[in-house]
């Protein structure tokens, strides 16, 4: 640490050291100042920048000024004996010294001090310049999540332009991922990927990931939150938190006693954020995040009733609670998706590999959440509104007409459409809506019912979504906030090289598991139909 002169006023100002004290109390006095904040890194610097290099050519120059003043004081007494020009020179000489040294000496005491700063700093260590890590060569800018205009198929997105929201906090809007968050998913990838190199050894794969990844991992750990279960199981008890120093050691080292199944909170945001931007019925639906357990138990409440009429002395007829709270029990179910990653990829940049990773499970996962929310079974998968039992149903006959399509829109009552109208829907195949734009006026009037802006995916004033898991005969009509999708936070991940085919075509294959359950709250909130045209 360099003592300048501005820093040491600092110390004798700010820290009570004494003017005349040697440079190690002064050291010891920044050192503590440093320590306890009152002195930042900022103003350090200040304080020990290159003044001193300043006051010194202030002495030099100073010094020069007091050698030409002695070099034109010794030319013109010369001149003043020039009849003795040998001796006035000798003696010139002789008064040239002694005023060299009573000058020099009498020097400001501030150039003498400067000279000794100068010739400290030149004999101390500089400090070592900092490093910089490898997470401060990305952006930390982010923005926040907008539904995109259109759907990943074309349509009008139902909630275009307004921001995103996270499920377990409404009022938090959703942020789009840095650099820095795409560059650690990359990492944490590239960590996996190598673990299954090398026979799922946790520190050989550690130590063999390349010196930048390792930093930008350390730097997740210590300060990302992470989502996840430490014990391996279904209990995810890391919720949206850094990891402890017991984790953080479990993750990257055989040592640790193991089951750490965790995955950084981004890398989960960014996987879900695929689904919400573009899905066809995903977004219109309830999320609840979980934290723990594969079976949800809720209640449904009946309407209590009234009556008119009463009269003295005469009972108040009592409700029949019989059915008046019925059972809502949803089971979670594990999704899986997976890729296969060319091993020759993984030397990709990781800001590039992240992205990659989770575009490619968004996707999959997209497509996957829809189709449950339309035909899930209920018995592995969660159950879709065609499964729900007691939902209205209503016959086609295997003929479209204006009027099935007006039982089935009707079959959904109106106090069920209160405060939820905008998430009302139509669901069926692309065939199907064409079906039903087709519809003419007449018989001999070849005009449509619907108009003709068939770009709109609009039918009866409300949006018609696309299903290919549907069949073409498969049409309903639903409230689809009133399904309730129970979401598990955090991925499990896992990766293998086992087997010939990724062998050969020297490749990895990549697992990761989520899980979900979800059915509709009240089948009253839908109709639907098997025997559509």
């Amino acid at each position: 640490m360099k003592m300048t002169m501005a820093l040491k006023g600092w110390l004798v100002e700010h820290k009570g050291v004494a003017k005349d004290a040697d440079d190690d109390t002064f050291r010891k006095a920044a050192t503590e100042a440093l320590l306890d904040g009152s002195l930042t890194a900022e103003k350090l610097a200040e304080l020990t920048a290159d003044k001193q290099n300043e006051e010194a050519n202030e002495v030099v120059a100073k010094l020069n000024t007091i050698v030409d003043t002695l070099a034109r004081l010794a030319e013109a007494q010369a001149e003043k004996t020039p009849e003795k020009k040998t001796e006035p020179m000798v003696k010139v000489e002789k008064k040239v010294e002694p005023e060299t040294k009573t000058v020099v000496p009498s020097l400001p005491e501030d150039f003498t001090k400067a000279i000794g700063e100068i010739g400290a700093s030149q004999g101390s260590a500089a400090a070592p310049p900092r490093v910089k890590g490898a997470h401060e060569r990305y952006s930390t800018t982010k923005g926040v999540r907008i539904y995109p205009n259109e759907t990943k198929t074309g349509r009008r997105h139902p909630m275009a332009g307004e921001p995103m929201r996270r499920f377990s906090d409404d009022t938090r809007e959703m942020e789009t991922a840095s650099e820095l968050d795409k560059a650690a998913i990359g990492s944490f990838c590239k960590f996996l990927c190598q673990k299954a190199r090398l026979g799922g050894s946790r520190t050989f794969a550690f130590q063999t990931l390349p010196e930048h990844d390792k930093e930008l991992l350390q730097y997740a750990m210590e300060n990302f939150h992470w989502g996840g279960a430490s014990d391996g199981g279904d209990y995810s008890d890391i919720k949206d938190r850094a990891l402890t120093p017991r984790e953080r050691k479990e993750l990257i080292d055989d040592a640790g006693s193991g089951g750490l199944e965790a995955a950084p909170i981004v890398f989960d945001d960014q996987v879900i954020a695929a689904p919400l931007l573009n899905g066809e019925l995903y977004p219109l639906v309830t999320v609840v995040p979980l934290d723990r357990g594969r079976r949800i138990e809720g209640v449904v409440l009946g309407q209590v009733t009234g009556t008119w009429g009463g009269v003295d002395a005469t009972a108040i007829p009592l409700f029949n609670t019989t059915a008046f709270v019925t059972a809502f029990n949803t089971t979670v179910y594990r999704w899986e998706g997976s890729i296969r990653i060319g091993l020759d990829f993984l030397s990709d940049t990781p800001i590039d590999f992240g992205q990659a990773v989770t575009q490619q499970y968004g996707e999959q996962l997209l497509n996957d959440l829809d189709d449950v929310i339309a035909v899930g079974n209920g018995t592995t998968q969660p159950e879709g509104v065609m499964i729900k039992a007691g939902v209205t149903a209503v016959a086609f006959g295997g003929t479209d007409t204006i009027g099935a399509y007006e039982t089935l829109r009707f079959g959904v009552t109106k106090q069920e459409h209160a405060g939820r109208a905008a998430s009302a829907v139509f669901c069926g195949t692309e065939t199907s809506y064409r079906r039903a734009r087709a519809l003419a006026v007449g018989a001999a009037d070849n005009r449509r019912l619907g108009g003709m802006d068939y770009s709109s995916y609009k039918w009866m004033e409300h949006d018609f979504k696309l299903n290919s898991s549907l069949t073409n005969a498969q049409i309903f009509y639903a409230i689809m906030s009133r399904y309730r999708m129970y979401q598990r936070r955090g991925l499990t991940i896992t990766t293998s090289r086992e087997g010939s085919t990724l062998i050969t075509r020297n490749e990895l294959l990549m697992v990761a598991t989520a899980r979900y359950g979800g059915q509709l709250e009240r089948a009253a909130c839908a109709a639907r139909t098997t025997t559509a045209g």
